[in-house]
């Protein structure tokens, strides 16, 4: 099942569920006892927080395995300035100043569990930012901080509800690359799992950076 009929599923549960819970509404007979009422207030609750669920799921990615979902392009323009460019998948290049000496990308990650995972809704994943770091512990807090964020707002937030309150059903997980040294010229890959980011280099000079710098690091 393709992720956007998967999708469609998970919002028609939600609809069907709402609908259901509406018609004891309409039909007062079948309110001679409380638990129906109850019955019907859970499933508007129930259909609703799955349609919303999904609502906001169209604003992530699926993540079938461990896959590339982004490049980064570094370019020298200064002393610790840098033109990064970032590629992803099915959306426009996006070109930003990074200051420092490394890089770094984070990502929100969620999963669906218990019966919503029986509809075959994949892994979702949404870049949040890209952000840059100074070596220099010195730099780092008195120096100036860039940092781009890269996910769309949502009013209905599944991954900030459930890190706040803990929905049901729902895993929501945060992910971050291992930051990376700035390089001019310097290409890298990231790749995503269900579990988090990594960042490999993806031409010469982002291996020679990685090659000087890690050893350097420890």
């Amino acid at each position: 099942m393709s992720q956007d009929i998967a999708l469609v599923a998970l919002a028609a549960v939600g609809v069907v569920l709402a609908l259901f819970g509406l018609a004891f509404f309409i039909r007062p007979r079948w309110f001679f006892s409380w638990l129906k009422g109850t019955l019907a207030l859970f499933l508007i609750g129930a259909g609703a927080y799955v349609a919303l669920l999904a609502l906001d799921l169209r604003h992530y990615q699926s993540l079938d395995s461990m896959q590339t979902i982004a490049t980064i392009g570094v370019s020298k323009t200064g002393p610790q300035a840098w033109r990064v460019r970032l590629e992803r998948t099915e959306q426009p290049p996006l070109e930003v100043v990074i200051r420092g000496d490394q890089w770094q990308v984070d990502a929100r990650i969620i999963r669906l569990a218990g019966p919503l995972n029986w509809l075959g809704v994949k892994p979702a994943y949404r870049l949040e930012r890209l952000s840059g770091r100074y070596v220099s512990l010195e730099q780092e807090r008195s120096g100036q901080r860039t940092v781009h964020p890269l996910g769309e707002e949502s009013w209905f937030d599944t991954w900030v509800l459930d890190q706040s309150f803990g929905l049901p059903f729902v895993e929501a997980v945060y992910g971050n690359a291992t930051f990376m040294p700035l390089r001019d010229g310097a290409i890298f890959d990231v790749r995503l799992s269900s579990t988090g980011l990594v960042a490999l280099p993806g031409n010469e000079q982002a291996r020679e950076a990685m090659e000087e710098w890690f050893p350097q690091a420890g």
